[in-house]
């Protein structure tokens, strides 16, 4: 077998451009509103890149569909360095429009990026090699904003004031991004890949767009999925205000330290939880429930220390809070955790979609929604955090949407029954979907 037709290979491609295009642009955001002096415009342009990327996200099984999940790829790689450019002559030049005209090419190509990811991570590696495929594609992912973090403290670590960080670091988040391209045209697509059992790789016959509409609205309108979309929304919501809050109360050099450590706090800590989730040692609905106390449970816990720090903030705003300085560790703990946690409570959704999902078709589209309606999320949170809007109402906002978006959540969560576990449910849609048919023409083909 070729090498460069090995699901192995695939999974490289994959994980690189992981690595170039959002763990670079994590890292990139991890700085607080791109690196800017102030966070309001990066904050409307960042809006318009989640408000496009969760339509598409949501609509992505009908381009995947029509024009095959290599092409999508390709056109989902175009977004990333457009957007860092943008960034970047902000930064450098004060050019506005750009901004706005790159976050709605990200926005879009993001959306495109995303399931055609999905496409390749779900369907290409043969069903006893897939956890080890994923973990291999989550590393290279999160290397991404580990090597963007340290990009971002050595550039700026000198910068002991507020302000906006040094041009070049965007400069150099544009030249690499740029490299996803032409990784993207690596990609061998799935009549040609070859995997080591021998098996072929086969999804669904193509059907109409509406035939596919019908579809995603029949997952959407579950009653399992429906009581979800409320904490999707709320998951990420919070993004936009902790963007606001690190540009305008730390130093730049702290705000790249933060960019940094979150990447690796958000790591150890989503590997360690994920070990639990995945442990054979408890029941499904074990895992399930105690998986929710932890993440979103702390998560709770986590805004209330948010609203105490803030109100004093609001009362005596710091300014360029930096390492050196008297009552930084509050503050800046206060960041990493929300960050930490906040990584945790996206595991937890995802490990949750994938466990009452039921079979490979509909898992697509579960996580198509879990991905386009928080990105609404952040679109709404980094909207309002577009004005100067009071931080404190802010966090308020977060609180309540959060708290209520629990309440349906916990009701799909305890119907979550002993059935099996993960693995073992998998096992069964791997052997009922290894040869998928068409709902339409009875038909199989290659995606």
């Amino acid at each position: 077998m070729a090498f460069h037709r090995s699901v192995l290979a695939q999974m490289i491609i994959c994980g690189l451009i992981a690595l170039l295009g959002p763990g670079l642009w994590n890292a990139n955001n991890s700085l607080g509103a791109g690196g800017a002096l102030l966070p309001y415009l990066v904050n409307g342009g960042n809006s318009l890149v989640f408000g496009l990327m969760g339509l598409f996200c949501i609509l992505s099984p009908i381009f995947v569909n029509k024009i095959g999940v290599k092409k999508t790829l390709i056109a989902g790689t175009l977004g990333w360095s457009v957007y860092s450019a943008a960034l970047y002559q902000n930064n450098r030049f004060g050019t506005e429009w750009f901004v706005m005209l790159g976050a709605a090419i990200c926005g879009i190509s993001a959306g495109l990026y995303w399931a055609s990811e999905g496409a390749v991570i779900l369907s290409y590696p043969e069903h006893a090699k897939r956890g080890r495929y994923l973990a291999l594609w989550l590393g290279f992912k999160n290397s991404g904003q580990l090597i963007g973090g340290a990009i971002n403290l050595g550039l700026n670590a000198k910068t002991a004031t507020s302000g906006k960080v040094n041009w070049i670091t965007l400069l150099v988040f544009v030249i690499l991004q740029a490299f996803a391209l032409p990784l993207a045209f690596l990609l061998s697509p799935p009549d040609k890949t070859e995997r080591s059992d021998g098996t072929k790789i086969v999804v669904e016959a193509k059907t109409s767009t509406k035939e596919q509409l019908r579809q995603l609205w029949k997952t959407a309108t579950t009653r399992q999925v429906g009581l979800l979309l409320p904490v999707f929304f709320a998951s990420w919501f919070y993004w936009g205000y902790a963007s606001t809050y690190l540009t305008l109360y730390f130093s730049v050099r702290a705000r790249a330290l933060a960019s940094f450590l979150s990447a690796i706090t958000g790591t150890i800590a989503c590997i360690i939880f994920g070990m639990f989730l995945d442990s054979k040692r408890f029941t499904v609905k074990f895992r399930i429930r105690v998986g929710f106390g932890l993440s979103c449970g702390l998560f709770t816990l986590m805004w209330i220390w948010v609203m105490i720090i803030q109100h004093e903030y609001e009362a005596n705003p710091p300014k360029g809070l930096d390492w050196t300085s008297t009552g930084f560790g509050r503050g800046f703990g206060l960041y990493i955790m929300l960050q930490t946690i906040g990584n945790m409570v996206q595991n937890y959704l995802y490990f949750l979609i994938g466990t009452i999902g039921d079979g490979t078709s509909e898992l697509a589209r579960g996580t198509g929604l879990l991905r386009g309606v928080e990105s609404w999320g952040q679109c709404a949170s980094f909207g309002i955090s577009s004005s100067k809007f009071s931080p404190f109402y802010t966090t308020v906002i977060n609180v309540v949407f959060w708290t209520l978006s629990l309440i349906p959540a916990a009701v799909t969560i305890w119907q979550v029954q002993d059935r099996k576990h993960v693995e073992e449910r998998v096992d069964e849609n791997a052997s009922v979907s290894e040869e998928p048919v068409s709902e339409k023409t009875g038909s199989k083909q290659e995606l």
